[in-house]
């Protein structure tokens, strides 16, 4: 008899115990209230169908007996041997286990941060911004002024921060304690994962107590555990697991409510962080495939997309009216940066450097490879072992049984997760994308492209690779005691291993002296906030394009953050993802060089000025990186650590003006010191450098004069190959080209610059760089200067200067205007409408 759906042990064994059962009343007779209830409800279904009166009463006592041996427990099992009591104990369990692993987050959960710099804390800021200052549940402006983000890809967590938004606006304000709600989600997903892992293996007839062992050690060792260093929404361990138990219940139910538990999960978890969306899609995708193979029959199409729809697809289909279809940013990068490095490979799944036998091995036995963290997803020794049993079982019995075997009646079950969950491994390694030679299938895999963390999808694997093995291991084990004794020995090296992972990392909270009573940015007395549009910072940051990078540095990050959540002030620096390309061009014109008025400023709302945050230290480090950027702004606050500056928007014209004011005043008053070479002037006598403008290479995109260099981006575009004129050995020279990065993918391109002998072709020296990192200045069209600093080791060696792009294959790279000359070398010249200095151009209209 199946009670629950689970196969009930406790059937009288003979006719006699089953006459003792009901006179005991232990759930096998009928009672008189359930009786009575049954004949009421009956009379209705008579009335209806006809039936006489005996009927009637036989129909009630029936169900009521149905009923009674259903609700009712066998009275001679202890409590804690039953999923109820299972289940509180798991929970109390966890809670001590977590209390005993991150006492901070009890003792003081809301002054302290796990990290308190770069994404980590950027996700303190970023949810308490929203949560406090947005207007809309939809955008986030605390980043990337004036454009702002959508909550998705700024990682803002909108099923919290949303809440609390909610709960803050209509009932009592608890934004100050965002740090607190997000440090307790990330315990209560532990607790949940643990929860929903022992009831997976309840009803894949474990005992409770092995139940409870092995949710516990699975829970603990969990790869996700490590993300909460800094990736809180990524850390939220229950995600799979409840997942997994869901889909376990709709394959004994076939119920389109479990489905729509499903499609709640997989939308509650994408509005943490969206890869869960893609993992969960991704994996539930597979298991109906699987579902499919495991017995195709096309009579069951029908019902496999009813539930796939729901589960799936309604889910997408808010995603994807929500996030994409109303978006009003478009030029997002179509293939962001990272696939081919942010993959998992197999020693990152199969071993683990956190574990002393692995460093053993690593130390005197062979080199294990060290994978890349986003692909490392360890599922421990255990499972590793009874993997390769499982393998070596499968294959001795050639195949012609499947490959998990445990599990009772829900085999079936098991075999799809298991499948489903390998092939999503496989699709971690980044498989077929990263095999030697097919890469080129990326650029057709359509929205594949945008998952550059594909290591990430291995998460699946670890959790049911421990299921199935610790079923299997309990189903060898149960009935013998010395299989009963080498299990609960696997149990301890699971969690020896468990307890290794868990305090490999350091997950405690630091106090942020900026976020306490007295040292807040808000309580600085003489600045009025309200006066400032936007926060400026020094050191500058912008990540998210995946075009350009300018990477916080030091404190500038946690500082900028701190001041922007503590005064509603945003910051027009970003560390969001997916950034249009041409909002980041725009963003950075403010703080490169003087060159052009920042077209961003006609993007601002107001003329406020903005608010100028500078960090002492790593000022002092590359002053002249940033020094133009004090010219015209006024002190507000200074300490050792920082300062504040007034700066105003007229500033950024009134510098350019400078510029052109000394060079022109060059021009006319150091004649003696300035000798002619053609149309420039020099500061020596002899023509030390190279100028080419490209005007004769006629082409429909240039820079100045008609014309550009152009090729090939995968070959390269050789912008110069030959002697600088006079050059000299062990001298610096700057190499400076102006280049068109204003589409995707063009400023992550490459420039090399190689000496080389004449005869043969004999290397000297050569030196990289990436495009992004060496950007001087930007026009309003697009197009960027580039200044490259080079030493020839020779004087008599040859030079060749070029700028490639494997990504985009053959697609065309544009170069103009390109110079060389020493670095202590001044040019300077003055011709119609124009003024020029160093190859830059300078209008006199």
């Amino acid at each position: 008899m199946l009670v629950d759906g689970k196969k009930d042990n406790h059937q009288p064994r003979t006719k006699q115990e089953g006459k003792h059962s009901e006179k005991r009343g232990d759930g096998q007779g009928w009672n008189l209230p359930t009786f009575f209830f049954c004949f009421l409800v009956s009379q209705v279904f008579c009335n209806v169908h006809s039936l006489n009166y005996l009927q009637n009463l036989t129909f009630a006592a029936i169900v009521s007996q149905r009923i009674v041996s259903t609700i009712k427990q066998p009275s001679n099992i202890p409590f804690f041997s039953r999923e109820p009591g299972g289940a509180i104990l798991i929970l109390v369990l966890m809670a001590a286990l977590l209390a005993l692993r991150f006492p901070d987050f009890f003792q003081s959960p809301n002054s302290g941060v796990i990290e308190p710099y770069g994404d980590g804390y950027k996700v303190y800021a970023v949810m308490e911004y929203h949560a406090r200052y947005d207007t809309s549940c939809t955008f986030y402006q605390g980043m990337n002024y004036p454009y702002g983000e959508h909550v998705i890809p700024a990682d803002a967590q909108p099923l919290i921060s949303n809440t609390v938004k909610f709960i803050s606006t209509y009932v009592v304000d608890i934004t100050g304690y965002t740090r607190a709600i997000l440090h307790f989600s990330l315990l209560l997903s532990i607790l949940l994962c643990a929860l929903f892992l022992f009831r997976l293996l309840i009803r894949l007839e474990s005992p409770v107590w092995w139940a409870v062992a092995v949710a516990t050690g699975i829970t603990f060792l969990s790869p996700q555990l490590h993300r909460m260093v800094s990736h809180y929404g990524l850390s939220h361990t229950s995600a799979l697991a409840i997942v997994l138990y869901l889909l376990l219940r709709l394959d004994e139910t076939k119920s389109w409510r479990m489905s729509a538990w499903i499609a709640l999960t997989v939308f509650c978890y994408s509005m943490i962080h969206f890869y869960f969306f893609a993992i969960l899609a991704f994996f539930i995708s597979f298991y109906f495939l699987f579902s499919f193979l495991r017995r195709p029959r096309w009579q069951k199409i029908p019902r496999y997309a009813f539930h796939y729809s729901i589960q799936i697809l309604l889910p997408l289909a808010f995603f994807y009216f929500w996030m994409y279809h109303g978006d009003p940013i478009e030029g997002r990068t179509n293939q962001p940066w990272g696939f081919f490095v942010f993959h998992s490979i197999w020693e990152g799944v199969f071993t683990s450097l956190f574990q002393p036998h692995f460093q053993w091995v690593d130390d005197t036995v062979i080199r294990i490879e060290q994978v890349q963290y986003e692909g490392a997803a360890y599922i421990g020794l255990v499972a590793g072992i009874g993997a390769l049993i499982l393998l070596l079982r499968w294959v001795a019995a050639g195949f012609r049984k499947p490959i998990i075997q445990a599990g009772g009646a829900r085999n079936g079950y098991l075999n799809k997760i298991f499948w489903a969950a390998l092939a999503l491994l496989l699709f971690s390694f980044g498989y077929p994308f990263t095999i030697p030679g097919l890469e080129w299938m990326l650029d057709y895999a359509g929205p594949i492209r945008q998952f550059r963390s594909v290591g990430r999808f291995n998460w699946a694997f670890y959790y049911v690779i421990n299921i199935v093995v610790f079923t299997e291991l309990w189903q060898w084990a149960k009935g013998r005691q010395w299989r009963v004794a080498l299990s609960v020995l696997a149990l301890a090296l699971l969690y020896f291993e468990a307890y290794n992972s868990i305090y490999a990392v350091k997950i405690d909270l630091d106090e942020v002296p900026e976020l306490q009573a007295g040292n807040r940015y808000s309580e600085i007395d003489g600045i009025n906030y309200q006066e400032f549009q936007a926060l400026l910072t020094v050191p500058y940051f912008n990540v998210g394009s995946d075009n350009l990078w300018f990477h916080g540095e030091g404190e500038i990050v946690p500082r900028a953050l701190t001041l922007s959540t503590q005064t509603g002030l945003p910051t027009t620096s970003a560390m969001l993802t997916r950034t249009p390309l041409w909002q980041t061009l725009r963003q950075v014109q403010l703080i490169l060089e003087p060159y052009r008025r920042p077209a961003i400023l006609d993007d601002f709302p107001n003329q406020k000025p903005l608010l100028l945050l500078v960090a002492n230290y790593q000022f002092g480090q590359q002053q002249e990186r940033y020094q133009h950027l004090l010219d015209g702004t006024q002190l507000l606050y200074d300490t050792d650590a920082y300062r504040l500056f007034r700066l105003p928007l007229a500033t950024f014209s009134e510098r350019i003006e400078s510029r052109v004011r000394g060079i022109n005043y060059t021009l006319d008053n150091d004649t003696l010191s300035l000798y002619p070479h053609g149309p420039f002037l020099s500061r020596d006598s002899n023509r030390t450098f190279f100028y080419e403008s490209f005007d004769s290479l006629r082409t429909n995109d240039y820079y100045r004069g008609g014309g550009a260099k152009q090729g090939p981006a995968a070959s390269g575009v050789i912008a110069f190959d030959g002697p600088i004129p006079r050059q000299m050995a062990k001298g610096w020279y700057t190499f400076s080209v102006w280049m068109y990065v204003g589409e995707d993918l063009r400023a992550r391109s490459e420039a090399q610059i190689l000496e080389y002998l004449p005869e043969g072709e004999q290397e000297v020296y050569q030196q990289r760089f990436q495009v992004y990192g060496n950007i001087k200045a930007i026009d309003n069209d697009g197009w960027a200067l580039l200044e490259f600093r080079f030493i020839p080791q020779l004087a008599e060696s040859t030079i060749r200067f070029t700028i490639r792009n494997e990504e985009l294959g053959q697609q065309p790279l544009f170069l103009d205007e390109l110079l060389i000359r020493q670095e202590v070398d001044e040019l300077y010249r003055r011709e119609g409408n124009y003024v020029w200095k160093n190859n830059r151009w300078f209008s006199l209209d």
